[in-house]
């Protein structure tokens, strides 16, 4: 007698129990990951639109504003000549909120800023969870 390819209904529900067990463990860690994904993801884009208008500055050899939108959690990237170079919107998941900052902030041709002081980004459900961007007269950005 020839056997059939395939599994067998027990097999079949054997695994399904096993990936159901499997996911009742891990969905309850990435549900709490997931918050500060977006908090640090949201940091790095923050930081990645200040290094952009920094080395923009350097390469023009001019002034690059960046305007600070508290309200909206934006940053508009804005040249001499007014034209937007780049606008990062984050998510609504995370505001952003100044610490010592200045808006807007002026990057000159040679990297500095106008001033330097902090940026926080902060979970709009859990305010524990935050990430501090740094912003140095020296026009260097880091990630706290």
């Amino acid at each position: 007698m020839r056997k059939d390819p395939g599994f067998t209904f027990y097999e079949l529900m054997v695994v399904i129990a096993i990936v159901g067990i499997l996911s009742t463990i891990a969905i309850p860690g990435v549900v709490s990951w997931l918050p500060r994904h977006r908090v640090s993801s949201a940091a790095r884009e923050v930081k990645s639109t200040m290094e952009f208008a920094r080395m923009t500055a350097i390469r023009n050899n001019a002034l690059v504003t960046v305007n600070l939108d508290w309200g909206n959690d934006r940053l508009t990237v804005v040249d001499d000549d007014a034209i937007t170079l780049r606008t990062t919107e984050l998510p609504d998941s995370v505001d952003l909120q100044a610490n010592g900052l200045v808006s807007p902030v002026v990057f000159n041709g040679q990297g500095f800023t106008n001033a330097g002081g902090g940026i926080v980004v902060v979970n709009t459900v859990n305010a524990a969870i935050v990430s501090n961007i740094v912003l140095t007269v020296g026009g260097n950005t880091r990630i706290q």
